[in-house]
């Protein structure tokens, strides 16, 4: 911490009190608020009124990590289409984030079909439901689910940035193609490739 005769000209009370009386606090859904103190850059936001904390709190560096912005429009929109999507990955805590971080990005819809980031091998005859539904299987019991996932499946490989589609997946409604530019756009800006 730093100190009077370090680099602070005035006690840390000071500072605190400037913060809580003087900076304004962002307005919800703002992005945020930025302040320098001690040439040290000190952030502050506030998540959208309507908008659950989790949603705006998740590591979504973590799906941009895993898949390419193809990927994950394709995805994406697949779940906007209400379509079966299963997640593969060897790593268990990859699948519950992803899934809830393709959860969030539906925002202001919500997911309201079957969910299970993490499916257990007992339960893959799920995975041919006639329902849509998000799940996640673990590398090591994919295998084992093979037969059981459904023809009209987009399994969404994390560990390889990979999307095969079932023989049987309807075609997806076209999106716009100048509002897709815009919104790949976007994400690479913000996301970077």
């Amino acid at each position: 911490l730093a100190t009077t005769t370090d680099c602070m000209t005035v006690p840390i009370e000071r500072y605190v009190q400037n913060i809580c009386l003087e900076v304004p606090a962002p307005p919800p859904g703002a992005f945020e608020v930025q302040l320098s103190i001690l040439s040290q850059d000190i952030k502050f936001w506030a998540p959208p009124a309507d908008q659950p904390i989790p949603y705006v709190s998740l590591p979504n560096n973590v799906l941009f990590e895993c898949l390419d912005i193809g990927n994950i429009l394709f995805a994406w929109y697949t779940l906007a289409c209400e379509r079966k999507v299963l997640l593969v990955s060897g790593q268990l805590s990859l699948l519950t984030v992803c899934s809830e971080i393709l959860c969030a990005l539906l925002f202001p819809m919500k997911w309201s079909h079957l969910y299970i980031p993490v499916l257990p091998r007992s339960l893959s005859p799920m995975l041919d439901a006639p329902m849509p539904y998000l799940c996640g299987i673990s590398r090591d019991n994919f295998p084992f689910a093979v037969e059981d996932i459904s023809d009209e499946t987009v399994v969404v490989d994390l560990d390889r940035n990979v999307i095969t589609l079932g023989p049987g997946t309807p075609d997806l409604p076209p999106l716009p193609h100048n509002r897709r530019k815009k919104l790949e756009a976007a994400l690479k800006a913000n996301a970077g490739d």
